[in-house]
C-alpha cells in the first residue's frame, strides 16, 4: 500500500468553463514526510486538450505534455506531511462520465527523477448519482439441458434419473473424446470429468460416424442405450464432443440440469465466422491468458481468434525484417518515446512475444479448431512504428500537424512516400510466412481527417491523382496494400473504413463493421463481406451497466448483457452482392491490464455473442441465457 492517495473529482462544463469538462486531482501525502515534487505524471483516457496551445488551464501546476494517455504536471510546491495538494484540469479530450474515466495509475517524481507511486481512487461526480445496480433475472430452464450456445434443434423424449459418465465405443471415437475431455480438465480444474475414456459398468457408450449428408460443422446426436454421433467433418465431430461434454458437465455440477435418455440433437452454426478479437497491445496479456481464451473458444464453439499485435502503444508480433522493432516499439518509459501508457507505472513496460510463442499459439488454436488472423495497423495508429523504423515521416510535415482521437500527433503512415510502400510490404510478408491462416487484418480505422494536410509530399500527391480527402488518400495507399497482400495468397481483412474515399475492391475481402448497423447494410449493398462487430453490442470494454458506477468506456452507449444478447447481426440487412459472414467479439483492452478486468468485462457477453454465432435466431432466448450463464467457464 502507497503512503500517498489520489482522490480525483470530475468537474462539468459548465463547472470547468472549458470544453470537455474537467478534473481536480487531490494528492493526499501520509507518509509522515515532507516530499519535493517537481512532476505529477498519471495515465489514463481523460486526456487535458494538448493542442492549440493553452487549451487546458492548470492551476496547483503547470502542463508539461499529454501523449496518448500520459500525462505529465510540473509543480512547484513541496507536499508536507499529513498535507494535501490540489492539481485541476480544465479543458479535456473527452468529460469524465463514470467513475473510471480519470487517471489508471499516477505518481510523483522529484528532482533525481525518484518515482513515488500513488493509489488511486475513483472518480466521484460533478452532481449525485443513482448507485443502484441492475441485477441480471435469474432466468428460466424449459429444457434442462445446460448448453450454450444452444442448438438448432433439440427434441428429449426421456432423461437419466442420475448423472452418469459418456464412452468411447472404439478408439477413433476415444482420441476425440480424450481431446474434449483434456479441453474440459483445462477449464474445470476441480469439477468432475463428463467423460471416461475407458468404459464402465455405469457409463454410457459413444458411437461416433462419419456423415457426409451433413453441412461442414454439423453433427447429429442421437440418445438411447448408447449415443450415436453422425459428423460430416472434424470440426463437427469435435462440436458433438464439446456438446455432450457441456450436457454431462452441467448435469454432474448443477441438478437444474439432466442428460438425455432418449431423443435428438441435430446442430449446425448459423455463421462460419465466430470470432473474438484481442487487443495485447493497449494492455499487454501474455500466452497463457490466449491459450486460456482460445479453450474457452473452443467449448463456446467460436472458430476465429482475431489477434490485435500492434497499435500507437506497441508492436508486439515478432519482426524479422526491422531486427529491434520489438524491443524499441515496446518501450514505454518516461524517458522514451512512447511514454508509460494506460496500467503502466512509472517503470513501464516492454514486452512482446517470441516467434516460438506466436507459434505456439497458432499451434494451439488450430487443435481446437481455431483460426488466428494476425492485425497489424496501418497506415494510421502507428506510432510504435514510425517511432522506430527510419524514412517513415516527411522531413516537410510539421510533428504536430494533427492528432489521433487518442491523442498521438502524426500516427499516419504517409501514403506519399515509397518507404511506406517498402516497409508495409515486407512486414505484410514475414507476417503472412508466421501465420499461416488464410486472412490478414491490415486495420486501417481512425485515420484523423486532419492527416497529411501539412505534408508537403503529399500535397503533391493529391494534386497529381486528383485527391481530396484523408480518405481518399487512404484508399490510394490501401489499393496497393491490398494487391500485396492478394500476391501473397491472403484474403484481405479490415475495418469499416476501408471502404471509405472510395474504398478497396471488394473481391478478396472482408469488413469488419464496427460503427452501425446502417455501416453493415451500406457495405453488404456494395459487395463487401462483413462479419458484425457493432460497438453498441459487440465491444466487451463498454459498459455493461448504467449510471456513474459502471465500469468502462461509453462511446458507443451501454452494453448491457440483455442488449447484447438481443441483438440481431441478421436484422435489417439487403441482399446484395456481399454477405454477413458472422459475428465477432471485440475487446479492447485500455481499461482492462489484467485478467480481473478482462473477466469482469468479457462475462456474460462474450457467451451472448457466441450463441449470437452459433444459434439460429428463432432459437434464442434471452431467459433461458440468463439460466445457463453460469456454466460458461471464466479467464
Amino acid at each position: 500500500m502507497s503512503q500517498f492517495f489520489l482522490d480525483q473529482a470530475a468537474l462539468s462544463e459548465a463547472e470547468a468553463d472549458a470544453p470537455g469538462g474537467g478534473i481536480r486531482f487531490t494528492i493526499f501525502n501520509f507518509s509522515g514526510e515532507d516530499i519535493d515534487a517537481v512532476r505529477f505524471a498519471y495515465t489514463g483516457v481523460m486526456r487535458p486538450l494538448a493542442a492549440p496551445a493553452g487549451a487546458v488551464r492548470v492551476t496547483g501546476g503547470c502542463f508539461v505534455e499529454t501523449l496518448g494517455s500520459y500525462t505529465a504536471i510540473a509543480l512547484d510546491t513541496q507536499i508536507k506531511a499529513g498535507a494535501q495538494h490540489e492539481v485541476t484540469l480544465r479543458g479535456m479530450a473527452y468529460p469524465a462520465t463514470a467513475r473510471a474515466r480519470g487517471a489508471i495509475t499516477a505518481w510523483l517524481e522529484d528532482a533525481s527523477g525518484t518515482t513515488i507511486v500513488m493509489d488511486v481512487g475513483d472518480v466521484s461526480p460533478s452532481k449525485t448519482h443513482d448507485a443502484t445496480p441492475a441485477a441480471l433475472p435469474a432466468g428460466r430452464i424449459e429444457l434442462p439441458l445446460g448448453l450454450l450456445p444452444w442448438p438448432r434443434a433439440v427434441s428429449v423424449e426421456d432423461w437419466w434419473d442420475r448423472p452418469h459418465r459418456y464412452a468411447p465405443a472404439n478408439d477413433t471415437t476415444g482420441k476425440a473424446m480424450a481431446q474434449v475431455a483434456a479441453l474440459h480438465r483445462r477449464l474445470f480444474p476441480t469439477e468432475p470429468s463428463p467423460f471416461q475414456i475407458k468404459a464402465r459398468h455405469d457409463t454410457v457408450a459413444v458411437v461416433a460416424a462419419e456423415d457426409r449428408g451433413l453441412d461442414p460443422g454439423a453433427f447429429v446426436l442421437e440418445f438411447g442405450s448408447e449415443v450415436s454421433l453422425r459428423h460430416k467433418d472434424a470440426d463437427g465431430l469435435r462440436h458433438g464432443m464439446v456438446t455432450l461434454a457441456q450436457i454431462g458437465h452441467a448435469a454432474l455440477i448443477d441438478p437444474a440440469f439432466r442428460q438425455p435418455k432418449g431423443g435428438q440433437i441435430n446442430d449446425a452454426p448459423r455463421f462460419d465466422w465466430r470470432g473474438c478479437h484481442l487487443d495485447v497491445v493497449r494492455s499487454f496479456h501474455g500466452i497463457e491468458t490466449i491459450k486460456r481464451l482460445l479453450d474457452i473458444m473452443a467449448w463456446l464453439k467460436m472458430n476465429w481468434f482475431h489477434w490485435h499485435g500492434t497499435e500507437d502503444e506497441g508492436w508486439r508480433f515478432p519482426s524479422r525484417a526491422f531486427q529491434g522493432l520489438n524491443a524499441l516499439a515496446n518501450d514505454r518509459r518516461r524517458d522514451s518515446d512512447l511514454r508509460p501508457q494506460y496500467g503502466d507505472g512509472p517503470e513501464g513496460s516492454n514486452v512482446s512475444y517470441s516467434a516460438e510463442q506466436v507459434a505456439e499459439i497458432i499451434s494451439y488454436a488450430a487443435d481446437l479448431g481455431i483460426q488466428v488472423m494476425p492485425e497489424i495497423e496501418i497506415p494510421g495508429h502507428a506510432t510504435a512504428l514510425l517511432n522506430v523504423v527510419e524514412g517513415l515521416r516527411d522531413p516537410d510535415e510539421p510533428p504536430e500537424s494533427y492528432r489521433s482521437v487518442q491523442g498521438f500527433p502524426n500516427n499516419a503512415l504517409n501514403p506519399a512516400l515509397p518507404r511506406s510502400y517498402e516497409v508495409v510490404e515486407a512486414l505484410l510478408r514475414e507476417t503472412a510466412e508466421t501465420f499461416p491462416g488464410p486472412v490478414l487484418h491490415i486495420g486501417s480505422d481512425e485515420v484523423e481527417q486532419k492527416a497529411w494536410r501539412h505534408s508537403p509530399a503529399v500535397r503533391a500527391l493529391a494534386e497529381a491523382e486528383g485527391l481530396s480527402s484523408a480518405m481518399e488518400l487512404q484508399a490510394h495507399f490501401l489499393r496497393r496494400v491490398q494487391k500485396m497482400v492478394v500476391g501473397l495468397g491472403k484474403t484481405l481483412a479490415g475495418w469499416d473504413e476501408c471502404a471509405e474515399g472510395g474504398g478497396i475492391a471488394p473481391d478478396d475481402t472482408i469488413l469488419f463493421a464496427w460503427r452501425n448497423k446502417a455501416k453493415m447494410a451500406e457495405l453488404i449493398g456494395r459487395g463487401y463481406d462483413v462479419v458484425a462487430t457493432p460497438g453498441q453490442a459487440y465491444y466487451l470494454d463498454m459498459m455493461q451497466r448504467g449510471g456513474w458506477d459502471g465500469y468502462g468506456i461509453g462511446w458507443a452507449g451501454l452494453a448491457d448483457p440483455e442488449s447484447t444478447y438481443c441483438y440481431d447481426p441478421g436484422a435489417d440487412l439487403p441482399d446484395g452482392p456481399g454477405r454477413l459472414l458472422g459475428v465477432q467479439a471485440c475487446i479492447w483492452t485500455e481499461y482492462l491490464p489484467t485478467t480481473a478486468h478482462l473477466n469482469a468485462m468479457m462475462f456474460p457477453r462474450l457467451g451472448a455473442i457466441a450463441e449470437a454465432g452459433w444459434t439460429a435466431q428463432e432459437a434464442r432466448d434471452w431467459l433461458s441465457f440468463c439460466a445457463r450463464r453460469h456454466l460458461v467457464p471464466q479467464l
